[in-house]
């Protein structure tokens, strides 16, 4: 694990109680594990972890979930991510990125052209079908993919469905193409920079890969370095970066509760008519809702029992919601 030698004060022996979502800008070299291990030591906070793995090689966006908050990693899972990476036409690796063994390498013809680039990217737009790298963290019978490949082993992998929303060309300095990339869950750059160069008729691999975006979060505005993290961690700032946990819902209806039925939240069970504060937004029966205290704290994820229409008319006895998952303090 890489060492980040910084000035400041070291954590104090008891932590402060925290839930909510950092958004690390990851180092290269590093890998998401080490970035979550890192954080926990300097926090001594006991529940850390994060959603969206990157490659040791990748740098960027790295949402991190402490304390009550790790209960939402899944939440995270199906969120569209995007990317900007460098693609080295000519030259391909074991890995599919600049970590590999080059195992094959051709020049580029006179004719490679950033045109010629630009319409290759066009058919890989949509959805489209992608086999994934050896070297990932797949299982096959139990065993990480990438373990099986370290020891020279190939095995079948089923193609998967993938969506590229949008793929741009950045820059062009032959044999180099700098690509944004806007796509679903489960795509691998990796693959998908080996399939452009196919294309060309090229071998290719990865030497950059930034992850630019992560749902409605970017790199540019809610990112911060991990050097920073720490030395926010060890000043006593940490609050002042950490996004609440009701920031990864923030098109979710919500329903308010009154102080004095908040325990019962964090006990599970449904929410009464007459508990409710503040009801905003529109939602039907059976929708996923977030249960929030009177000024807006998420405490729970919930499913609506009734509809939003609905809900002024109805006995105030009557549940409104249930709660799913409880995700406050």
């Amino acid at each position: 694990m890489k060492s980040i030698p910084l000035q400041g004060q070291s954590p104090q022996s008891t932590a402060p109680s925290y839930s909510g979502i950092l958004l690390v800008d990851k180092p290269s070299g590093m890998t998401s594990h080490d970035v979550v291990a890192i954080i926990r030591k300097e926090s001594k906070i006991s529940r850390v972890g994060h959603g969206g793995t990157l490659d040791p090689m990748a740098t960027g966006l790295l949402p991190v979930l402490l304390g009550s908050a790790t209960k939402l990693a899944e939440q995270l899972q199906g969120w569209d991510k995007s990317y900007r990476f460098d693609v080295v036409f000519g030259v391909s690796t074991d890995t599919g990125d600049a970590d590999g063994n080059v195992i094959s390498s051709v020049p580029t013809p006179p004719h490679f052209t950033r045109e010629l680039v630009m319409e290759a990217l066009k058919p890989f737009l949509g959805t489209t079908e992608q086999k994934p790298p050896m070297y990932s963290a797949i299982k096959r019978d139990g065993v990480p993919l990438y373990k099986l490949a370290r020891k020279g082993i190939e095995v079948e992998r089923p193609m998967r469905t993938i969506t590229v929303h949008s793929l741009q060309l950045e820059a062009f300095a032959p044999p180099v193409a700098t690509i944004h990339v806007s796509c679903s869950k489960g795509t691998y750059i990796r693959s998908l920079a080996e399939d452009i160069g196919h294309s060309l008729g090229l071998p290719a691999h990865v030497s950059r890969l930034i992850r630019t975006g992560y749902g409605h979060f970017s790199l540019e505005k809610d990112g911060h370095p991990l050097s920073e993290i720490i030395l926010a961690i060890r000043s006593g700032g940490l609050q002042s970066i950490l996004q609440p946990p009701e920031s990864l819902f923030p098109d979710v209806p919500t329903v308010r509760i009154l102080d004095q039925y908040l325990s019962g939240v964090q006990k599970g069970g449904n929410i009464l008519a007459f508990q409710v504060y503040m009801i905003e937004g529109l939602f039907n029966f059976s929708e996923t809702i977030r249960i929030s205290d009177r000024r807006g704290k998420c405490l729970a994820l919930g499913q609506s029992l009734v509809s939003s229409e609905s809900f002024s008319n109805m006995p105030k006895g009557l549940p409104v919601a249930k709660v799913v998952k409880r995700v406050g303090v």
